[in-house]
């Protein structure tokens, strides 16, 4: 199997998945996921909607990656007889660091300003002290949930494919953009669900490439926690889900009568807008990778 120069270190990390085997391993494992993701938003159903919004609940969202996670480190042990050190890869905390605190750095940099721009002095700031509270717990519940997720896509299924074949369209684009589709119904309407899903794709392909380049999961973690951390505990709607850890709030916007089918994709809107995802994944992107040098 041939790497190409820049991904060489990939070869190394798909070796703990050699043999590649047959791929109805690979579907017990993400049915497990799926399965697992589907008990925990059962699991997260008794959160009074007047809460969702809270510290407490933001940080339970979060936290309940913990159960999904488990469910893939068991399958992935039961059918492939490997464990969390085989789907991580070598070198893991360095990477991530260097990647998270980069990725961090450019959000800082870029965030206020296009903020100021969108707001201007409609911003809300929350209670500090209330905010600082609740920050050790959300943080530690954003890297758990952004962890797992790249354990599963690109620590489990890049590394499966990899040792099947050395194509980055089997084994960095499949699991980009089944990890797209999972971001569908984030959506209310399917050109909403549709920009959700080509968000994550390109946010998966960074990530894949950056695992391939790195030869473990450390640098997509980190760009992925970096980008949630703003996201969610920097800023976020006000009254939003999950905004309970947000310190800068901005107003709810008012609602827009858009077409619910895919024609209010080719509007010139969501065109700036699906072009605006990809250079600010791509700013994130290649803020990791001088960082780390690959």
């Amino acid at each position: 199997m041939i790497w190409p120069d820049r991904y060489t270190l990939m070869s190394r990390f798909t070796a703990e998945a050699r043999p590649a085997g047959g791929l109805g391993s690979v579907l017990v494992v993400l049915v497990a996921f799926e399965f697992a993701f589907w008990l925990m938003g059962l699991a997260l159903l008794w959160i009074p909607a007047s809460a969702v919004d809270s510290p407490w609940a933001t940080t339970l969202d979060f936290a309940g990656f913990l159960l999904p996670a488990a469910a893939v480190l068991l399958a992935v042990r039961v059918m492939h007889g490997r464990g969390l050190r085989s789907l991580i890869g070598t070198p893991f905390r360095r990477p991530l660091v260097r990647a998270g605190v980069a990725v961090g750095i450019v959000l800082a940099l870029q965030e206020p300003a296009m903020l100021w721009l969108d707001f201007q002095g409609d911003l809300t700031v929350r209670p500090v002290l209330s905010w600082a509270l609740w920050l050790i717990p959300g943080l530690a519940a954003i890297l758990l949930q952004s962890g797992t997720e790249e354990l599963v896509y690109r620590g489990y299924l890049q590394q499966q494919l990899g040792a099947r074949s050395a194509r980055p369209l089997v084994w960095m684009v499949i699991p980009s953009v089944y990890f797209g589709l999972g971001h569908l119904y984030n959506g209310e309407t399917l050109a909403e669900g549709t920009l959700w899903a080509i968000w994550a794709t390109v946010l998966g392909l960074a990530c894949a490439d950056l695992t391939a380049r790195t030869g473990s999961i450390g640098a997509a973690v980190g760009l992925h926690f970096a980008n949630n951390v703003f996201a969610s505990v920097v800023i976020d709607g006000e009254g939003a889900p999950s905004s309970g850890l947000a310190l800068l709030l901005y107003p709810p916007e008012a609602p827009v009568e858009l077409d619910p089918g895919f024609v209010a994709l080719v509007t010139p809107f969501t065109v700036f807008d699906i072009g605006m995802t990809v250079l600010s994944v791509g700013v994130m992107w290649l803020a990791a990778r001088v960082a780390l040098r690959v």
